[in-house]
C-alpha cells in the first residue's frame, strides 16, 4: 500500500508578446581581489583571488604586481570575467597589467607616497559601468595639510574626480581615454564613503559622496552619456566624519552611514530612507554607540531586512523594521582570543556577508544567513582562510541585483523586472509552535504566503503560530508587475506523535516562469523518491498535458514543452509515490 503525494498551484500561461527588456542581474561583482607584496620567495602574501562563479567561491592565490591597502575596486563583465581593477594609484586590466593610459590617477604629493602600496583609505574609489564596452570610476583625491584643522585632523579631501575606460581599445584589454576629470569642488569625507545605487528606471546609477564633517550628501546621477550633478543635500544632523563605511539597502530604499568618531566616544550610524527617482533623502534615523572602536564598516542583508555595523571588537545586528532600530541591536560576532577584529563588510553574490579584519591578516569573517534574525543570522569567526595576508581591504562594490521600480514615474526606459524567484527561510520556536519567516524573494513586490494550516497573511516577513505540533507545507507565492513564482516547504514543529503525519523532511517545489510562453521548468529537491507525474489542467479541470518522470535522488529539474497550450489559466498538480496528500492551492 503506498500513499499519494500531490501538490496543486495555478499556472498562468501566457501568449506571446512582443519583445520585452527584462533586467537582469550581471555578474559585474563576482571577482574579489586583496592583498599585497607578491614574491615566490616570500610566502603568506601576495595576490588573493576570491570567484563567486562557483556554487563554493573559489579562493586562490595569483601573482600581481598591484598591492591593496583598503582602497579597492574592481568590475567584470556581465557574464563574469575580470575586466580591470584599481588600488586607487593606478588601473590594471585583466592581464594584471597597467591599462593604457591608466597611471597617475589622484595626482598629489601625498598620493606619491602611496604610490608602492596602494591608498590606505576605503572607498575612495568605485567602478560603474556607464554603456557599451564604456566604464567609470569615481574617485577622491587624498591630500595632507601642513596644521591641523579645527578638528584636529592632517588629512582631508577637497575634490571628487571621475576617468572613463574604454574596454573595447587593445584588443580588449582596455584603455583610459579620460583621467582625473572634475566631478565636485568641496571639502568632501577624507574616508571617501562613495557608494552607488541604481536608477529606478534600471539602467542608470546614483552615486553618493558625503561631505566633510556635515548632514550634506552631493548626488551624481550616471548616465551612459554624461554625469549630471544633482547638488548638495543637506538633511538631519551634522555628523563627524570617521572611519567607517557607507552602503545603500539591497532593494534600494535606504542609505546607511556608519562614522567611527573617536575611541571611546560616540560611534554614530546615520539610516536614510532614498528615493531612485529623485536621488533625495529623507525620514533621517539617528542613534549612537560607544565601545572600544578604533574602526568599523557596515553592510545590508539581501532581503534589506538586518543592518549589520562592524565595530572592530564587536559586530552587531539592528533590525530596520522596528519602531526604534537603536534598541534591537544584538552582538553577533565577540571578541576572540586570535584578536582579528571586525572593519570593512561587503555583501557578496552569495547572498552572505563578509567582514574583513582590522590588520595584516590571513583570514575574513562571514555572516552565512544574513538574512534571519540573529543568533540565526550564524556569524563564523575567521570563517575564510586566504591564502596571502591581507591589509584591511574589502573590495567596494554597488549591488548589481536591483532592477527598475516598474510603474513609477521614471519607469521610461521600458527595462522590466523578470518573474521573480521565490525564496524564504525561517525560524522555528517548536515548543512555541511559532515560525518567523524572512523572505529572500528576488525581483519581488507582492508577497502571498500560505501557511499550510488554512491561514495566509500578504506581509513580506511574517511571524506565525500554529495551534498544534506537526507538519506543515508553507509555501509563498512572490509576485511583481511580470508575473509570480511560488516555492514551498515543510516544516515541522513539536514532536510527531501519529503515524499518519509524514517524516519530518523540509522540501521544495516549484515551477518557473510563471507565467509562461512556451516552456517550464519543475524543480523538486528533497522530494521523495520513485515515479514523478506532472499534470497541467484547465480551467474546467480537464487534463491538458502529462509529463512522467522519475526522481531517483529526490531531485529533479526537468523543462516542459507548452508551446501547444493556448493562453489561460491553468492548475498543475505533481504526483509521487511517497508522503500525504497535501493540497496546497485549488
Amino acid at each position: 500500500m503506498f500513499r499519494l503525494l500531490t501538490i496543486a498551484v495555478i499556472l498562468a500561461i501566457a501568449a506571446s508578446l512582443p519583445a520585452q527588456s527584462f533586467f537582469q542581474r550581471e555578474k559585474r561583482d563576482y571577482i574579489w581581489l586583496l592583498g599585497y607584496a607578491s614574491s615566490a620567495q616570500v610566502p603568506g602574501f601576495g595576490g588573493t583571488r576570491i570567484d563567486f562563479n562557483y556554487t563554493l567561491p573559489t579562493v586562490a592565490y595569483e601573482y600581481r604586481d598591484m598591492n591593496f591597502e583598503a582602497a579597492a575596486t574592481s568590475i567584470c563583465d556581465a557574464q563574469g570575467n575580470l575586466l580591470f581593477y584599481s588600488n586607487g594609484i593606478y588601473v590594471a586590466n585583466y592581464l594584471h597589467e597597467p591599462m593604457e593610459n591608466g597611471t597617475g590617477l589622484n595626482p598629489d604629493p601625498y598620493t606619491d607616497e602611496w604610490a608602492d602600496g596602494g591608498c590606505p583609505y576605503p572607498q575612495v574609489i568605485l567602478a560603474l559601468p556607464q554603456g557599451m564596452d564604456q566604464y567609470l570610476l569615481v574617485h577622491c583625491v587624498v591630500s595632507r595639510r601642513e596644521e591641523p584643522n579645527e578638528h584636529g585632523e592632517f588629512i582631508y579631501s577637497d575634490k571628487a574626480l571621475f576617468s572613463r575606460i574604454d574596454m573595447s581599445a587593445n584588443d580588449g584589454e582596455g584603455m583610459v581615454t579620460l583621467k582625473n576629470i572634475s566631478l565636485l569642488q568641496d571639502t568632501i569625507d577624507r574616508h571617501g564613503k562613495i557608494t552607488a545605487v541604481r536608477h529606478a528606471n534600471g539602467r542608470d546609477w546614483w552615486v553618493v559622496i558625503p561631505e566633510y564633517y556635515s548632514n550634506g550628501f552631493y548626488r551624481l546621477l550616471v548616465t551612459p552619456d554624461t554625469i549630471l550633478n544633482h547638488g548638495l543635500q543637506a538633511i538631519g544632523d551634522t555628523v563627524p566624519s570617521g572611519l567607517g563605511q557607507a552602503a545603500f539597502s539591497p532593494d534600494g530604499t535606504k542609505y546607511a552611514r556608519l562614522n567611527i568618531y573617536r575611541l571611546g566616544q560616540d560611534q554614530y550610524v546615520d539610516i536614510y530612507d532614498f528615493d531612485r527617482c529623485t536621488g533625495t533623502f529623507s525620514n533621517p534615523v539617528q542613534f549612537t554607540y560607544r565601545d572600544t572602536a578604533l574602526m568599523g564598516g557596515l553592510a545590508f542583508s539581501e532581503n534589506s531586512r538586518f543592518l549589520y555595523v562592524s565595530s572592530f571588537r564587536f559586530t552587531y545586528q539592528f533590525d530596520l523594521e522596528v519602531e526604534n532600530v537603536a534598541d534591537s541591536k544584538t552582538i553577533v560576532g565577540f571578541p576572540e582570543e586570535l584578536g582579528e577584529g571586525y572593519f570593512l563588510s561587503q555583501l557578496a553574490p552569495n547572498r552572505k556577508i563578509y567582514i574583513g579584519t582590522q590588520g595584516t591578516t590571513s583570514h575574513m569573517h562571514i555572516i552565512h544567513n544574513p538574512n534571519k534574525r540573529a543568533p540565526a543570522c550564524n556569524f563564523e569567526y575567521i570563517g575564510l582562510p586566504l591564502p596571502t595576508r591581507n591589509f584591511r581591504t574589502i573590495p567596494n562594490f554597488p549591488y548589481y541585483g536591483l532592477g527598475p521600480v516598474d510603474g513609477s514615474s521614471c519607469d521610461t526606459l521600458g527595462i522590466d523586472n523578470p518573474v521573480p524567484v521565490a525564496a524564504f527561510e525561517y525560524t522555528a520556536d517548536s515548543a512555541a509552535l511559532a515560525i518567523e519567516f524572512f523572505d529572500g524573494s528576488f525581483f519581488a513586490t507582492g508577497w502571498y504566503w500560505n501557511f499550510g494550516d488554512g491561514t495566509t497573511s500578504t506581509q513580506r516577513h511574517p511571524v506565525h503560530s500554529y495551534a498544534q505540533s506537526g507538519a506543515y507545507t508553507v509555501c509563498l507565492t512572490a509576485s511583481n508587475m511580470t508575473g509570480s513564482d511560488m516555492v514551498c516547504d515543510t516544516i515541522q514543529l513539536g514532536e510527531i506523535t501519529s503515524l499518519e503525519e509524514p517524516l519530518a523532511q523540509e522540501g521544495i517545489l516549484r515551477v518557473y516562469p510563471n507565467p509562461a510562453s512556451h516552456e517550464i521548468t519543475l524543480v523538486a529537491e528533497r522530494f521523495p523518491t520513485g515515479p514523478v507525474v506532472f499534470r497541467v489542467y484547465d480551467a474546467l479541470g480537464r487534463e491538458v498535458l502529462r509529463r512522467q518522470m522519475h526522481s531517483n535522488t529526490g531531485r529533479m529539474e526537468e523543462r516542459i514543452d507548452i508551446s501547444g497550450l493556448p493562453a489561460g489559466a491553468y492548475f498543475w498538480r505533481v504526483e509521487a509515490v511517497g508522503g500525504k496528500l497535501v493540497v496546497i492551492e485549488d
